[in-house]
């Protein structure tokens, strides 16, 4: 317990003002779910709030801890510690995040009923935090650019949930509405399916 208390002293004091950022989305996500969420006749609004602004952050602090090894010179001193730390540093961040994911979910829930979150629903959230959690790193390594990776991971989120999944055809990883169409649900799955072994291998290869 004292060396994982040690870590995320260690994590604040790397990233300073940028460690705040998710718990700033999910205060957003809050306040938009309370606000616009119990206003609005569409019950998947504040899911669509869950999914496009609280799990896409949640993957934030990974992200960041791991963009200090691409910096100039870095990474033939970083890479051994990094790479055995990677699956600690998951684990932890996954549990922290998962929790607080799980609390908002526990608020649309409150707003929709508890019937909202059928199987399929939760499934999906659980598959869309585990894309979120590894993506960034595992785009990173891939690109050795943290502009290039937020660039991507932002460009992508934002244009499918601003537009609601209708500017590109495919591939789509969120719901917008019940999911009434077998078809276009199983193909999100499969994106989400597709996005998660590619992450794993990615990083199995780069940090193995």
């Amino acid at each position: 317990m004292a060396r994982l208390i040690h870590c995320f002293k260690f994590d604040v004091k790397l990233l300073r003002l940028s460690y705040s950022f998710p718990f700033a989305a999910y205060a957003l996500c809050v306040f938009l779910m309370l606000s616009a969420g119990t206003r609005s006749d569409d019950p998947f609004l504040p899911y669509i709030f869950l999914q496009g602004i609280a799990v896409p952050m949640a993957g934030w602090h990974l992200l960041f801890l791991y963009s200090s090894l691409y910096e100039k010179g870095a990474e033939e001193t970083l890479l051994f510690y990094y790479r055995r730390m990677l699956p600690v540093d998951i684990i932890r961040y996954m549990l922290v995040h998962g929790l607080l994911v799980s609390l908002l979910a526990g608020l649309a829930a409150w707003i929709n009923g508890p019937d909202f979150f059928s199987g399929t629903i939760l499934v999906h959230l659980a598959m869309l935090f585990i894309f979120y959690q590894i993506i960034g790193v595992a785009l990173l390594s891939a690109t050795n650019s943290l502009d290039v990776t937020i660039g991507i991971i932002v460009s992508y989120t934002f244009m499918e949930v601003v537009t609601q999944g209708t500017f590109m055809p495919w591939p789509h990883l969120f719901l917008f509405e019940e999911p009434f169409h077998a078809f276009w649900l199983r193909l999100t799955f499969v994106s989400l399916g597709v996005g998660i072994l590619y992450a794993i291998v990615q990083l199995w290869w780069k940090f193995n």
